[in-house]
């Protein structure tokens, strides 16, 4: 099944999973039941397309990218952190080639990658107590 015609919501529904994505990313890892028809399921729908798994591989491409290159004086993105990112490339690019694949991947993962991205003071960005390698082992193991 495809993300475009994964089934024939509402407007509201559809409007619903965009604005609200963060939210039923967060939903995914907490386990939520998943209604056919829901927010929730076009959510799914969504993150598990190839279009969305295409997106996200780019994205990484980029964190990767951004690190290795000269750091800029000013940039209108939170910078990643280098070390933690070059630490870090070997689960990148083992994330990046599972979500260009062919085989399936579960939304609970690419949602735990979203959210991991989206963190500005998360490890991508900061380094803390949970180093970058690990949260990526966690993303694959979902995946």
């Amino acid at each position: 099944m495809s993300y475009d015609n994964a089934f024939d919501g509402s407007a509201l529904v559809r409007f619903a999973a965009r604005v609200f994505a963060w939210h039923y990313d967060q939903q995914l890892l907490d386990g939520v039941t998943i209604e056919p028809g829901s927010a929730l399921a076009m959510h799914v729908a969504r993150l598990t397309s190839d279009r969305h798994r295409h997106e996200l591989a780019e994205t990484l491409d980029l964190a990767v990218q951004r690190a290795e290159a000269d750091p800029m004086f000013y940039a209108s993105r939170i910078p990643t952190h280098l070390g933690a990112v070059m630490s870090a490339v070997d689960q990148i690019e083992e994330i990046r080639l599972r979500l260009k694949g062919p085989r399936p991947v579960r939304a609970h993962g690419v949602a735990r990658l979203r959210m991991l991205l989206a963190d500005g003071v998360g490890p991508f960005y900061v380094p803390g107590r949970r180093g970058l390698a690990d949260a990526l082992r966690a993303v694959l193991a979902d995946l």
